[in-house]
């Protein structure tokens, strides 16, 4: 084990937890559309089943909605799936402050995995 350690820059910790919140939020919003177009097919309420979130069959629509809706609309709903996942891990708080205090760089960690995922 060396006798120091190298310091941690603040602004790459921010950078890839700010990239795991994208992933998140990307992640949950599909799920969320997915969940509705389910709901919708089925003539059932929209409940959505958290144990779904990380299901692939179903995808490529979702995908297709939210490509529909502009990039404001897009991260609206980035943020509400975020939101719906309940409290990840404590993330919560985190995510919030992110929002307020780093929501530019929010914003482009969601276009960047969006465009991996719309363009994938």
């Amino acid at each position: 084990m060396p006798d120091h350690l190298t310091p941690i820059d603040p602004d790459t910790v921010l950078g890839l937890q700010l990239e795991h919140f994208a992933d998140m939020a990307v992640t949950a919003a599909l799920w969320l559309v997915r969940e509705s177009l389910d709901a919708i097919e089925n003539k059932t309420a929209f409940d959505p089943d958290p144990n779904n979130i990380y299901r692939v069959l179903g995808r490529p629509p979702a995908v297709r909605v939210l490509r529909d809706l502009t990039e404001d609309q897009r991260h609206d709903m980035f943020v509400e799936g975020f939101r719906n996942l309940g409290n990840p891990g404590g993330m919560d708080k985190a995510f919030e402050l992110s929002l307020s205090h780093y929501k530019e760089m929010l914003w482009e960690a969601f276009r960047t995995r969006w465009n991996s995922i719309a363009n994938g």
